[in-house]
């Protein structure tokens, strides 16, 4: 029984000294920096800046706060806007460095925020790089309008408001329109506006002045006025994209002869036609309006014929055939067709200078009254000669 007691005292001094809490050690261990570099701010505040100031600078310094030297690999802007320059050369530990950041506040009136992200890596050890993101932040304000936002293609010392260029779009065959263009003298002597050269016999271009509509003006400096376009569509003898560039003659000492375009989509008029005429009217039928020629080496040509046929009641004419561009060439066999008749366009492509995959167009204009204008595509993949 001595024994038995003995036991059971030994055994409740070991249980106890098992589930005796043990205190925490007070010593503490300080948590070793893992940072490269640091920054004293990572955000600037331009405050308010004046657009015709056209930018603004600030620099973000840091020190490289490691055992190691360190280098930026890189800062990348979150928009065009924002052009980042910093420290190229590695930096010694305990050195400075700088990112800085300068905006184009051209062009940009009202609040903006920007982030430039920084990229670090350690000369010795490679696998340890960190990112920083650091913001710049202001008010453009804007700055008073001038000549150059009103009129802003200029040519030598003569602005136009908005381009040296009228668009009609898309212009019936009945239809005549009207468009104008601001001239504005930017210089400080008279302007002499002369006649326009190059002039179709469809297009009409005159002068709105003070003194009235006139073919000649002599514009007083920093003073304005117009040239009127008139372009009468059905006596244009032509279809689909038409383009004309005209002459300006001036007496002005930088580039004399302004040139200035003029451009029009021009579609036939058919009129308002019944369901009957519709049914006895011309109609182009192609046998496919795509062709793919795979895979070619850059230098060869391709050819291939679309088959056209005239599935309508009426001839079938056919008012133009253009290709989108200098490489590609497209003749008709025949240019009117009876009903039931074909005829095959052929089409010639000429890949030297091109590669990767390309896709030409050839626009087909007919008196179709359904479908005036069809688009056939030439397309496939080039591959680049390596000498």
């Amino acid at each position: 029984m001595r024994a038995l007691a003995l036991g059971l005292i030994v055994a409740a001094l070991v249980w106890a000294q098992r589930t005796k809490k043990v205190s925490a050690p007070t010593a503490t261990v300080e948590p070793s920096s893992t940072k490269l570099i640091e920054f004293p701010k990572i955000e600037h505040d331009f405050g308010k800046i004046k657009e015709e100031d056209r930018t603004a600078t600030t620099r973000f310094t840091f020190k490289n706060v490691s055992k190691e030297p360190v280098r930026i690999l890189d800062v990348k802007a979150s928009c065009g806007c924002t052009a980042p320059s910093w420290s190229k050369e590695p930096v010694a530990p305990g050195k400075e460095g700088f990112v800085e950041a300068l905006y184009n506040a051209w062009g940009r009136p009202g609040p903006f925020s920007k982030t430039l992200t920084v990229r670090v890596r350690s000369e010795k050890d490679t696998t340890k790089e960190e990112s920083y993101i650091l913001t710049i932040k202001g008010e453009v304000l804007p700055r008073p309008k001038g000549p150059e936002d009103f009129y802003p293609t200029k040519l030598g010392n003569l602005r136009f408001g908005p381009a040296n260029h009228v668009s009609f779009g898309t212009i019936k065959t009945n239809e005549r329109r009207t468009l104008s263009v601001t001239l504005y003298n930017d210089s400080d002597k008279p302007m002499e506006l002369r006649n326009f050269k190059d002039v179709p016999s469809h297009i009409k271009v005159s002068y709105l002045t003070p003194k009235g509509t006139v073919s000649a003006y002599v514009l007083p400096p920093k003073d304005t006025a117009q040239v009127v376009v008139e372009y009468d569509a059905g006596s244009a003898g032509d279809y689909g994209f038409v383009y004309h560039m005209l002459k300006l003659p001036t007496n002005d000492a930088t580039e004399p002869d302004k040139p200035f375009y003029v451009t029009a989509n021009i579609e036939e008029y058919f009129g308002e036609l019944t369901d009957e005429q519709l049914r006895e009217a011309p109609r182009a039928e192609f046998s496919s309006t795509e062709y793919n020629y795979g895979k070619i080496k850059a230098g060869e040509k391709v050819v291939h014929e679309f088959r056209l046929t005239n599935a309508g009641r009426k001839p079938l004419i056919i008012r133009k055939v253009k290709a989108s561009c200098g490489c590609t060439a497209a003749n008709p066999d025949k240019t009117e067709l009876k009903p039931g008749e074909s005829t095959t366009i052929k089409v010639t492509f000429d890949s030297t200078g091109r590669s990767g995959r390309d896709s030409k167009s050839v626009t087909v204009i007919t008196n179709d009254p359904r479908q005036p204008t069809t688009n056939l595509i030439i397309q496939g993949e080039i591959e680049a000669v390596t000498k």
